[in-house]
Protein backbone atom coordinates (compact mmCIF):
# COMPACT_ATOMS: atom_id res chain seq x y z
CA UNK A 1 0.00 0.00 0.00
CA UNK A 2 1.30 3.23 -0.75
CA UNK A 3 1.68 5.81 1.50
CA UNK A 4 -0.62 8.95 1.53
CA UNK A 5 0.24 12.38 -0.67
CA UNK A 6 0.60 15.36 1.14
CA UNK A 7 -0.07 17.30 -2.15
CA UNK A 8 -3.48 15.69 -2.40
CA UNK A 9 -4.51 15.73 1.46
CA UNK A 10 -3.74 19.37 1.83
CA UNK A 11 -6.45 20.42 -0.41
CA UNK A 12 -9.16 17.79 1.12
CA UNK A 13 -8.02 19.22 4.33
CA UNK A 14 -8.34 22.69 3.69
CA UNK A 15 -12.19 21.72 2.58
CA UNK A 16 -12.80 20.13 5.58
CA UNK A 17 -11.43 23.15 7.94
CA UNK A 18 -14.15 25.74 5.92
CA UNK A 19 -13.57 28.84 7.86
CA UNK A 20 -11.37 27.57 10.37
CA UNK A 21 -8.58 27.87 7.65
CA UNK A 22 -6.96 31.61 7.17
CA UNK A 23 -4.65 31.11 4.03
CA UNK A 24 -2.90 34.28 5.76
CA UNK A 25 -2.04 32.35 8.54
CA UNK A 26 -1.93 28.97 7.88
CA UNK A 27 0.51 27.34 5.26
CA UNK A 28 0.72 24.48 3.46
CA UNK A 29 3.65 23.37 5.53
CA UNK A 30 1.56 23.45 8.56
CA UNK A 31 -1.65 21.72 7.59
CA UNK A 32 0.96 18.85 6.81
CA UNK A 33 2.20 18.53 10.03
CA UNK A 34 -1.19 18.54 11.19
CA UNK A 35 -2.55 15.77 8.59
CA UNK A 36 0.84 13.76 9.57
CA UNK A 37 0.25 14.03 13.30
CA UNK A 38 -3.35 12.35 12.60
CA UNK A 39 -1.51 9.79 10.10
CA UNK A 40 -3.32 11.83 6.97
CA UNK A 41 -6.46 11.10 8.48
CA UNK A 42 -8.59 13.98 7.05
CA UNK A 43 -11.46 14.24 9.85
CA UNK A 44 -9.28 13.55 12.65
CA UNK A 45 -6.94 16.02 11.43
CA UNK A 46 -9.54 18.85 11.35
CA UNK A 47 -10.52 17.82 14.85
CA UNK A 48 -7.08 17.96 16.14
CA UNK A 49 -7.06 21.74 14.15
CA UNK A 50 -9.74 23.29 15.69
CA UNK A 51 -9.15 22.07 18.63
CA UNK A 52 -5.73 23.68 18.54
CA UNK A 53 -7.68 27.12 17.10
CA UNK A 54 -9.73 26.97 20.51
CA UNK A 55 -7.36 26.61 22.57
CA UNK A 56 -5.32 29.39 21.28
CA UNK A 57 -8.22 31.77 21.96
CA UNK A 58 -9.18 30.39 25.05
CA UNK A 59 -5.40 30.50 26.51
CA UNK A 60 -5.40 34.08 24.77
CA UNK A 61 -1.88 33.33 23.10
CA UNK A 62 -1.65 37.15 21.38
CA UNK A 63 -2.34 38.36 24.61
CA UNK A 64 0.65 36.45 26.05
CA UNK A 65 3.11 37.26 22.98
CA UNK A 66 2.40 40.49 23.44
CA UNK A 67 2.46 41.09 27.30
CA UNK A 68 3.67 38.26 28.90
CA UNK A 69 6.68 38.45 31.09
CA UNK A 70 9.02 35.90 32.94
CA UNK A 71 11.18 37.66 35.71
CA UNK A 72 11.68 34.34 37.25
CA UNK A 73 13.70 33.10 34.25
CA UNK A 74 17.01 34.68 35.88
CA UNK A 75 16.98 32.69 39.02
CA UNK A 76 14.66 29.59 37.06
CA UNK A 77 17.99 29.32 34.96
CA UNK A 78 20.46 28.99 37.73
CA UNK A 79 18.23 25.63 39.02
CA UNK A 80 17.25 24.80 35.83
CA UNK A 81 19.77 25.47 33.37
CA UNK A 82 17.69 24.83 29.71
CA UNK A 83 19.09 26.77 26.78
CA UNK A 84 18.60 26.74 22.79
CA UNK A 85 21.90 26.85 21.06
CA UNK A 86 22.60 26.59 17.53
CA UNK A 87 22.03 23.63 15.10
CA UNK A 88 22.67 20.36 14.07
CA UNK A 89 23.96 19.23 10.92
CA UNK A 90 20.84 18.78 9.44
CA UNK A 91 19.75 22.63 10.46
CA UNK A 92 17.43 22.34 13.56
CA UNK A 93 17.57 24.26 16.33
CA UNK A 94 19.47 22.50 19.56
CA UNK A 95 17.82 22.62 22.78
CA UNK A 96 20.16 21.47 26.08
CA UNK A 97 18.48 20.88 29.27
CA UNK A 98 20.63 20.19 32.27
CA UNK A 99 18.47 18.38 33.93
CA UNK A 100 21.43 17.05 36.76
CA UNK A 101 21.21 20.28 37.85
CA UNK A 102 17.48 20.77 38.42
CA UNK A 103 17.10 21.93 42.45
CA UNK A 104 13.29 20.35 42.71
CA UNK A 105 12.87 21.40 45.41
CA UNK A 106 13.54 25.32 44.63
CA UNK A 107 11.37 25.26 41.42
CA UNK A 108 8.35 26.12 42.52
CA UNK A 109 9.64 28.86 45.33
CA UNK A 110 10.61 30.87 42.13
CA UNK A 111 7.62 29.82 39.95
CA UNK A 112 4.76 28.13 39.47
CA UNK A 113 3.22 25.53 37.31
CA UNK A 114 0.66 27.66 36.00
CA UNK A 115 3.54 30.30 35.23
CA UNK A 116 6.04 27.77 33.84
CA UNK A 117 3.38 26.18 31.10
CA UNK A 118 2.65 30.32 29.97
CA UNK A 119 6.14 30.58 29.57
CA UNK A 120 6.64 27.42 27.39
CA UNK A 121 3.78 28.82 25.47
CA UNK A 122 5.16 31.95 24.95
CA UNK A 123 8.65 30.27 23.74
CA UNK A 124 6.57 27.28 21.47
CA UNK A 125 5.25 30.64 19.58
CA UNK A 126 8.67 32.21 19.31
CA UNK A 127 9.52 28.91 17.98
CA UNK A 128 7.07 28.47 15.38
CA UNK A 129 6.84 32.56 14.21
CA UNK A 130 10.51 33.44 14.54
CA UNK A 131 13.18 30.92 14.69
CA UNK A 132 11.56 28.22 12.08
CA UNK A 133 11.58 30.68 9.45
CA UNK A 134 15.06 31.73 10.57
CA UNK A 135 16.19 28.24 10.26
CA UNK A 136 14.33 27.38 7.01
CA UNK A 137 15.91 30.59 5.06
CA UNK A 138 19.06 29.52 6.54
CA UNK A 139 18.98 26.10 5.14
CA UNK A 140 17.25 27.29 2.05
CA UNK A 141 14.40 24.85 2.40
CA UNK A 142 11.64 24.10 5.09
CA UNK A 143 12.98 23.80 9.03
CA UNK A 144 10.43 22.95 11.68
CA UNK A 145 11.80 20.35 13.95
CA UNK A 146 14.02 20.88 16.96
CA UNK A 147 16.80 17.85 18.79
CA UNK A 148 16.72 17.78 22.30
CA UNK A 149 19.91 17.05 24.25
CA UNK A 150 18.71 16.08 27.74
CA UNK A 151 21.46 15.88 30.27
CA UNK A 152 20.29 13.67 33.61
CA UNK A 153 23.31 12.83 35.24
CA UNK A 154 22.93 14.04 38.85
CA UNK A 155 18.72 14.11 38.43
CA UNK A 156 17.38 13.28 41.70
CA UNK A 157 15.00 10.47 40.11
CA UNK A 158 13.33 9.72 43.17
CA UNK A 159 12.22 13.76 43.51
CA UNK A 160 11.18 13.59 39.77
CA UNK A 161 6.99 13.00 41.15
CA UNK A 162 7.36 16.53 42.24
CA UNK A 163 7.84 17.77 38.32
CA UNK A 164 5.90 14.80 36.69
CA UNK A 165 2.78 16.98 36.02
CA UNK A 166 4.26 20.27 34.50
CA UNK A 167 6.83 18.39 32.30
CA UNK A 168 3.79 16.16 31.24
CA UNK A 169 1.76 19.46 30.37
CA UNK A 170 4.33 20.65 28.44
CA UNK A 171 4.76 17.47 26.43
CA UNK A 172 1.15 17.42 26.13
CA UNK A 173 0.47 21.15 24.71
CA UNK A 174 3.43 21.02 22.10
CA UNK A 175 2.07 17.47 20.86
CA UNK A 176 -1.68 18.61 20.58
CA UNK A 177 -0.99 22.53 19.08
CA UNK A 178 2.55 22.21 17.90
CA UNK A 179 2.95 18.70 16.48
CA UNK A 180 5.52 17.34 14.58
CA UNK A 181 8.16 19.78 15.70
CA UNK A 182 10.03 17.09 17.80
CA UNK A 183 12.78 15.72 15.55
CA UNK A 184 15.02 13.80 17.48
CA UNK A 185 16.18 13.28 21.51
CA UNK A 186 19.25 12.49 22.73
CA UNK A 187 18.86 11.28 26.94
CA UNK A 188 22.66 12.02 27.99
CA UNK A 189 24.53 10.38 30.51
CA UNK A 190 21.53 8.38 31.67
CA UNK A 191 22.49 5.81 34.98
CA UNK A 192 21.40 2.22 35.09
CA UNK A 193 17.95 3.44 37.23
CA UNK A 194 16.61 5.90 34.50
CA UNK A 195 15.72 2.82 32.69
CA UNK A 196 13.11 2.52 36.01
CA UNK A 197 12.65 6.30 35.72
CA UNK A 198 11.66 5.93 31.62
CA UNK A 199 8.82 3.74 32.58
CA UNK A 200 6.83 6.44 34.15
CA UNK A 201 8.60 8.94 31.62
CA UNK A 202 6.93 6.86 29.14
CA UNK A 203 3.25 7.14 30.26
CA UNK A 204 3.45 10.61 30.95
CA UNK A 205 4.60 11.67 27.29
CA UNK A 206 3.13 10.90 23.76
CA UNK A 207 3.96 7.70 22.09
CA UNK A 208 5.42 9.07 19.18
CA UNK A 209 7.77 11.07 21.11
CA UNK A 210 8.79 8.55 23.42
CA UNK A 211 9.74 6.81 20.10
CA UNK A 212 11.83 9.57 19.19
CA UNK A 213 14.14 9.62 22.47
CA UNK A 214 18.28 8.05 22.09
CA UNK A 215 19.26 6.76 25.47
CA UNK A 216 22.68 7.20 26.02
CA UNK A 217 25.06 6.79 29.16
CA UNK A 218 28.44 8.22 29.85
CA UNK A 219 29.54 7.53 25.78
CA UNK A 220 27.28 9.44 23.96
CA UNK A 221 29.77 11.98 22.72
CA UNK A 222 30.28 10.20 19.69
CA UNK A 223 26.78 9.82 18.67
CA UNK A 224 26.18 13.75 19.74
CA UNK A 225 29.24 14.88 17.50
CA UNK A 226 27.49 12.43 14.57
CA UNK A 227 24.48 14.44 14.84
CA UNK A 228 25.90 17.57 15.47
CA UNK A 229 28.93 19.59 14.30
CA UNK A 230 31.81 20.31 16.91
CA UNK A 231 32.00 24.05 16.55
CA UNK A 232 27.95 24.17 17.60
CA UNK A 233 28.15 21.75 20.86
CA UNK A 234 29.12 23.70 23.77
CA UNK A 235 32.46 22.48 25.25
CA UNK A 236 31.27 21.09 28.17
CA UNK A 237 29.32 18.73 26.35
CA UNK A 238 32.26 17.45 24.18
CA UNK A 239 32.39 19.99 21.27
CA UNK A 240 34.75 23.22 20.73
CA UNK A 241 32.00 26.02 21.24
CA UNK A 242 32.60 28.54 23.81
CA UNK A 243 30.34 31.62 23.85
CA UNK A 244 31.52 34.62 25.15
CA UNK A 245 29.30 34.77 28.69
CA UNK A 246 29.10 30.80 28.54
CA UNK A 247 26.85 28.53 25.73
CA UNK A 248 23.91 28.28 28.14
CA UNK A 249 23.37 32.10 28.74
CA UNK A 250 24.13 32.68 24.55
CA UNK A 251 20.90 31.67 22.98
CA UNK A 252 22.31 31.69 19.73
CA UNK A 253 21.56 30.72 16.15
CA UNK A 254 20.39 31.69 12.62
CA UNK A 255 17.80 33.60 14.42
CA UNK A 256 20.10 35.95 15.80
CA UNK A 257 23.56 35.49 14.47
CA UNK A 258 23.94 38.09 11.51
CA UNK A 259 23.64 35.03 9.34
CA UNK A 260 20.19 35.44 7.85
CA UNK A 261 18.98 38.43 6.38
CA UNK A 262 16.08 40.34 8.68
CA UNK A 263 17.29 38.56 11.74
CA UNK A 264 17.35 39.39 14.88
CA UNK A 265 13.57 40.92 15.23
CA UNK A 266 13.29 43.68 17.66
CA UNK A 267 10.03 42.34 18.74
CA UNK A 268 11.06 38.50 19.68
CA UNK A 269 14.75 39.22 21.09
CA UNK A 270 13.24 41.66 23.15
CA UNK A 271 11.74 38.81 25.22
CA UNK A 272 14.64 38.36 27.22
CA UNK A 273 15.23 42.41 27.80
CA UNK A 274 11.75 42.68 28.89
CA UNK A 275 11.87 39.03 31.32
CA UNK A 276 15.26 41.01 32.78
CA UNK A 277 13.56 44.70 33.13
CA UNK A 278 10.51 42.84 35.06
CA UNK A 279 12.84 40.64 37.13
CA UNK A 280 14.95 43.94 38.11
CA UNK A 281 11.89 45.70 38.66
CA UNK A 282 10.37 43.00 40.95
CA UNK A 283 14.05 42.77 43.05
CA UNK A 284 13.83 46.55 43.59
CA UNK A 285 10.05 46.58 44.65
CA UNK A 286 11.09 43.59 47.31
CA UNK A 287 14.70 45.78 48.25
CA UNK A 288 12.28 48.76 48.70
CA UNK A 289 9.62 46.97 50.63
CA UNK A 290 12.64 45.21 53.27
CA UNK A 291 13.61 48.91 53.48
CA UNK A 292 10.74 50.06 54.72
CA UNK A 293 10.35 46.85 56.87
CA UNK A 294 13.65 47.93 58.46
CA UNK A 295 12.47 51.51 59.55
Amino acid sequence: MSSPNLSDAVPAFKESLGSHYDPSQHSDILLGRFLKARNFDVPLATAMFIKWREWYVQERVDDILQTFTFPELPALREIYPRFQHKTDKQGRMVVYNQFGKLDVSKIFQITTPERMLTYEIRESEKLEKYRFPALSKKAGRNVDKVVLVLDVAGFPFMQFYRIQAVLGKIAENNSNYHPETLGQVLIINAPFIFKAIWKLIINIIPAETAAKCNILGSDYQETLLNLIDAENVPKFFGGTCECPGGCERADVGPWNDGTVKGYPDEFWEGFRKRDLDAAAAAAAAAAGISASDEK
